[in-house]
């Protein structure tokens, strides 16, 4: 009687938890950003776009391994910047899932990562990793959103001082989650 009575519990918390409505892989969906704010004017560019805040200045040819450099201009000793790195990943058939593993393997030999999760939202899905790292003599901490489409890896990332991270994270946020590839 116990032993059925744990079984039908068992059943009951994977039911409910597989019946997550608007989700993949019992991921919940999170809700589409929306800046509509005149202090953000989109950059489009090749296949995608990017809102940017008035406040923080672009160079579109910054490398050639750097698509997108976007920067504060401030006079201090760091520049917090969010910068676009394109990989193409060719007739390579590889998950989001397999490339962040393998991407988590590369940087947890270097950097201690505080956060890892699949953010869904109706129009898009990507991973969002927060790390620290330590260069120089200096913390710095990354944001980073990784996103698949078309055989193309696209790797936002938000680089700070870890003591400023938690200043210029709002709007950092919001810019990366303005971008956007075109259909």
């Amino acid at each position: 009687m116990k032993t059925n009575f744990l079984l039908l519990l068992l059943i009951g918390i994977i039911s409910i938890s597989c019946k997550n409505e608007g989700s993949r892989s019992g991921i919940p969906a999170q809700p589409e950003i929306s800046i509509d704010d005149t202090n953000f004017k989109e950059i489009k560019k090749n296949n995608y776009s990017i809102k940017v805040h008035k406040d923080w200045m672009v160079d579109s040819n910054p490398l050639s391994e750097i698509d997108l450099y976007i920067y504060m201009d401030l006079e201090d000793e760091f520049t917090e910047n969010i910068n676009l790195l394109i990989r193409e990943l060719g007739t390579s058939k590889m998950t989001l899932d397999e490339i962040v593993k393998t991407e988590r393997a590369d940087l947890e030999t270097q950097a201690t990562i505080t956060t890892s999760e699949r953010i869904i939202t109706p129009s898009k899905e990507y991973q969002r990793i927060i790390m620290s790292f330590p260069f120089y003599g200096e913390d710095l901490k990354f944001l980073q959103h990784y996103f698949l489409k078309d055989s193309r890896l696209y790797i936002l990332t938000f680089t700070s001082l870890e003591r400023d991270f938690n200043r210029y994270e709002k709007v950092a946020e919001q810019i990366m989650q303005s971008f956007k590839v075109d259909e």
